[in-house]
């Protein structure tokens, strides 16, 4: 029970850490649009590292669904204005944060973690250069559409992609 109700808190501590940064880049273009307009900015801007931790501790990804944990760090990245990462950084942010992988190597672990990140659409966005982010970072990304095999094409919800993506690291 213990395992669920630090899962539900790392999530949604993930939310809110979203929430804080969707309205300080909010404040950030109002008070922009007030220097174009010649007047006084009306918002005082908080630093962002107050919003999302900073520093993975060694047990915060520990028993984690791996979704969530991805989750956690690209919010960490952004609120540190570091954006999208790349397979091999999450890896490491990862590990240092006591996530443990299912697989006899870390190459295979790598490999498992790309293909999680690659069919988990709805929540990640592999960008041409290779790195991920939440796809809600790009508002005119288009989420990618998982071919059934039987009948219409439909989007993965977060749950069913994360479901696919553990049960294949377990399979490695």
């Amino acid at each position: 029970m213990t395992k669920t109700l630090d899962q539900a808190i790392e999530e949604i501590v993930g939310q809110i850490g979203k929430l804080e940064a969707d309205i300080r880049d909010k404040k950030n273009t109002v008070n922009t649009l007030c220097g174009v307009a010649g007047r006084e900015a009306m918002y005082a801007l908080d630093t962002p590292e107050a919003a999302v931790p900073s520093r993975i501790r060694p047990d915060q990804f520990y028993g984690q669904a791996l979704a969530t944990a991805v989750r956690t760090i690209l919010e960490m990245r952004k609120a540190q204005n570091l954006g999208a990462a790349t397979v091999k950084e999450i890896f490491e942010a990862l590990t240092a944060g006591g996530y443990t992988f299912n697989t006899k190597t870390d190459d295979v672990a790598h490999a498992s973690l790309r293909n999680s990140l690659s069919k988990n659409t709805v929540t990640f966005h592999k960008l041409p250069n290779g790195r991920f982010g939440m796809l809600s970072w790009y508002p005119n990304a288009k989420p990618k559409v998982v071919q059934t095999g039987f009948g219409p094409a439909v989007e993965a919800t977060d749950e069913e992609t994360e479901t696919a993506a553990e049960e294949s690291t377990a399979e490695s």
